[in-house]
């Protein structure tokens, strides 16, 4: 097998306008007088309670009051939640929370700005439009007043966690707070917020974290206290909950072979010399010395992210975690003669303290410090990390404070002393992008006796929603079980079918990402066919084994589940980048979702119409299905994979302009299409998958218009085979790329031959899909498109910023012939025609 094919020089930037817009529906009717006299009476009342606030301020010596949050209850989708930030006057949204068809909005006004409000409201009632020829006078600002049905002080409820229950009134916990940052640092807000909060006893937990427009800390308080206190701390923007613990997931910890197994594995580990500089860094319970990983790692680079940590493993996952990202399974490799190439090392960041220490309540806080740890042994490392600890509840999707701190690295930004002194500082850029690899988080085993049911119900636990990371399910090849050892005893899972503790997004709200990514082994459960309550992980023939963390009493130790799963990929994310080494974060990514397949029992497990009507389902179960290492990093004759690595601006803007979207690139590649033409009517596949990464705004604003999640977002389009390239170019020209549209963007008229199609693909920020059709057909299909949709950076200053992106295609024979088929050489003869100068991964 060979190398993949990188491809510069194939690439046309060109100029893009989309040409349709979005209408919102109609606000409903309402009697004029009546509502705009009503909604004059809330900004009154409004107006009442600003000039009580700021008395009480004054009383208590407290900073100046500078403005109070109202909520606006509102006809759902009538207004663009973007066009009620009135920068003018200094009014801005700080959350959106939909329930059925109300929405509330709510907003932080500045002290003395409600007449903003009662201007609107007077126009409404005295003041017509011109009209038009087709349309009659109507009452100004009519859309926006008749949309709001009631204008009120913002509670609580308005400002905590969507979809989390409110808790109890006098129940002290830890709640994250976010704040307003607007025109100060984000130091000074929380200092201001520091000072008031102490003021009114509630107690304030080190540390902090900062996104666009806003910080992030934790408190410990109860609801009743915040609730009291809300009138003064005038920065919240949103209240979020916090789980008490990290969940993980601890195999138990038994002797499986003796030493002299692991003596003789030394012997044949080939380990690179010289290093290849790609390092799996586990970020975990810390790491325990252990013989088979002496050649893999320096004890200089076993860290623990908060120097009062021990960084050794307290409770031996950790240990287990990087056994796996070492070697995979060992129980293959135990039993075998043969050499063992390991062309990786590992790193170690002890992310949880140990047992009786008080955990961590901004969980993104201590992992951006994890990170920073590593990186002090040396930017130069080409680092994939892989974190198997999550916190346990069904995210549904919503980002949280950790997931986007993930992001935020991953895009390669990062905070390095959390202590900016000016307002305008803002984020920058580092050299290096970030891959992470994510546990999906494991369904407990007490709810295995409700496979598969409880894995639909379970969702991918915090922070496995990161839109940049490689979120890791699990699946299973593993169901032999030793009938005189354990009589009555069968397996959960089929072979190839998801592992009893994988976590789905299928209770995910629809427009989230689709999660997880891939799955890979993660082991199997059994049941007592007698007792079928009796569930359990293993017996040992089920589980993976890996190395133990209490040497000499423990040299292995069975491990499985979503942790185990994720450490495999990460793994496999390092053969890649030490095989590969100018390829980026964005690639390497891609090329594990690229390289994996659903399995019959995936598939098969699926409604019969499931490529009809249950695509999502799928993909929500499984990701792109299970890795599989040789299609990731090989290339053959028969099976040709492209590599491409490109940048793009998403948005521009003209002197005194607003911004618009930007261009896109337009890739007429290297094709073998005098041999796909040779193939006839053969069946053909052709794979492509796009990867780049978002910088996030976590924000609960809406999450759409102006109040994305995403800084930019990106599409693909291919031509069909039924069209000219100038054919192509006018389809994708013309078509509406609004991301929260959710038909079918650019309508291909090879719709039917994609297996997943534009709908479905296109959440989050990798998107993958296969065609299938003949050769004939797919020698016609080289040109594909990469453009922009819409993202926050459009709206908030991040016009005219180039942004890269990996595109990953490859060309595959489906069915057997008897026709020679070479698609590798003509493309490498191509390809050698054109300069190619690989970029340095960064």
């Amino acid at each position: 097998m060979a190398d993949h094919l990188f491809v510069s020089g194939f690439t046309e930037p060109r100029t893009f306008q989309s040409a349709m817009t979005v209408i919102p529906p109609a606000p409903p009717v309402r009697n004029r007088a009546g509502h705009g006299a009503k909604l004059l009476a809330d900004i009154d009342r409004l107006e009442r309670r600003e000039a009580r606030l700021t008395a009480d301020r004054l009383s208590r010596q407290l900073p100046k009051l500078e403005g109070t949050l109202i909520t606006l209850q509102m006809s759902a989708g009538t207004v663009v939640t973007g066009s009620l930030q009135w920068s003018r006057d200094g009014i801005e949204v700080v959350k959106s929370l939909r329930k059925g068809d109300t929405e509330y909005v709510s907003l932080f006004v500045p002290a003395g700005k409600l007449s903003a409000f009662k201007t609107r409201v007077t126009q409404f009632l005295n003041e017509d439009t011109a009209g038009t020829d087709t349309t009659p006078p109507a009452p100004r600002n009519a859309r926006l007043v008749t949309s709001i049905e009631t204008m009120a002080e913002t509670v609580f409820d308005h400002l905590w966690s969507e979809g989390k229950d409110i808790p109890p009134a006098d129940e002290p916990r830890i709640f994250q707070i976010w704040l307003r940052v607007t025109d100060r640092s984000p130091r000074a807000a929380v200092d201001q917020f520091l000072e008031v909060a102490a003021k009114v006893g509630i107690q304030a937990i080190p540390g902090y974290l900062r996104f666009p427009d806003r910080v992030v800390v934790a408190v410990q308080s109860t609801r009743k206290l915040l609730e009291q206190s809300l009138e003064l701390l005038d920065l919240v923007a949103e209240i979020r909950d916090t789980s008490p613990t990290a969940e993980y997931f601890i195999a138990e910890l038994t002797p499986f072979h003796q030493a002299q197994y692991a003596q003789d594995l030394i012997g044949r580990l080939q380990h690179a010399n010289p290093p290849t500089g790609a390092y799996v860094t586990v970020l975990d319970t810390g790491l325990n010395q252990h013989p088979l990983l002496r050649g893999m790692i320096d004890e200089e680079d076993i860290l623990a992210a908060r120097n009062e940590w021990n960084a050794n493993d307290h409770d031996g996952h950790g240990t287990a975690m990087a056994g796996i990202a070492a070697f995979g399974d060992l129980t293959g490799l135990l039993s075998s003669t043969s050499p063992v190439n390991v062309p990786h090392r590992l790193e170690s960041v002890k992310l949880l303290p140990a047992h009786g220490a008080n955990p961590p309540h901004l969980y993104g806080w201590v992992t951006e410090q994890a990170a920073q740890k590593a990186e002090t042994r040396g930017l130069e490392r080409r680092r994939v990390f892989s974190m198997s600890i999550t916190c346990g509840g069904d995210t549904m999707g919503f980002p949280s404070e950790w997931s986007a701190t993930i992001d935020r690295l991953a895009c390669g930004y990062r905070d390095t002393d959390h202590t900016l002194d000016t307002p305008d500082e803002k984020l920058k850029p580092e050299r290096q992008h970030r891959l992470f690899c994510i546990s999906a988080g494991n369904v407990q085993q007490d709810q295995w006796n409700e496979y598969p049911q409880s894995n639909d119900l379970h969702g991918v636990e915090d922070p496995g929603q990161a839109w940049n990371a490689l979120t890791v399910g699990a699946f299973t090849t593993l169901s032999h079980i030793d009938d005189e050892k354990w009589p009555g005893r069968l397996p959960i899972a089929g072979v190839g079918g998801l592992a009893p503790a994988s976590r789905t997004s299928l209770t995910w709200v629809r427009s989230w990402p689709l999660k997880p990514d891939v799955v890979a082994e993660g082991g199997n459960g059994s049941f007592d066919i007698i007792d079928d309550v009796d569930h359990m992980a293993g017996p040992e023939s089920l589980r993976l084994v890996t190395l133990g963390h209490q040497l000499p009493l423990q040299v292995y130790a069975e491990t499985g589940d979503t942790s185990a799963a994720n450490a495999e990929v990460a793994r496999l994310c390092a053969h890649t980048a030490a095989r590969y080494p100018s390829y980026w974060a964005e690639t390497i990514r891609a090329l594990v979702i690229h390289g994996a397949q659903w399995t019959a029992a995936m598939t098969g497990g699926m409604p019969k119409d499931w490529q009809t009507n249950d695509k999502m389902g799928l993909l929500r179960r499984y990701g792109y299905g299970a890795i599989n290492a040789t299609r990731t990093l090989e290339s053959g004759a028969k099976n040709t994979t492209l590599i491409l690595q490109e940048t793009l601006t998403p948005y521009h803007k003209g002197s005194g302009q607003a911004a618009k979207l930007g261009d896109m690139n337009l890739h007429e590649l290297p094709w073998p299409e005098e041999a796909l033409l040779g193939l006839g009517e053969t069946r053909v596949s052709l794979r492509v998958t796009l990867s780049y990464f978002v910088d996030p705004n976590p924000a609960q604003r809406g999450w759409r218009s102006r109040f994305r999640y995403q800084s930019y977002g990106l599409r693909l389009a291919v031509k069909a085979s039924t069209e000219d390239a100038d054919q192509f170019l006018q389809r994708i020209n013309l078509a509406e790329r609004d991301e929260d549209d959710d038909t079918d963007s650019f309508p291909d008229p090879d719709f039917a031959q994609w297996l997943i199609g534009s709908k479905v693909r296109s959440r989050g920020s990798v998107h993958s899909d296969v065609w299938t059709g003949t050769g004939a057909q797919l020698a016609v299909k080289s040109h594909i498109a990469v453009l922009p949709v819409g993202g926050w950076w459009k709206d908030t200053g991040g016009h005219d910023r180039p942004v890269r992106y990996s595109l990953v295609v490859s060309l595959e024979v489906e069915t057997a012939t008897d026709t020679p088929v070479d698609f590798y050489t003509p493309i490498v003869t191509e390809i050698e025609a054109t300069t190619i100068t690989p970029p340095i991964a960064t």
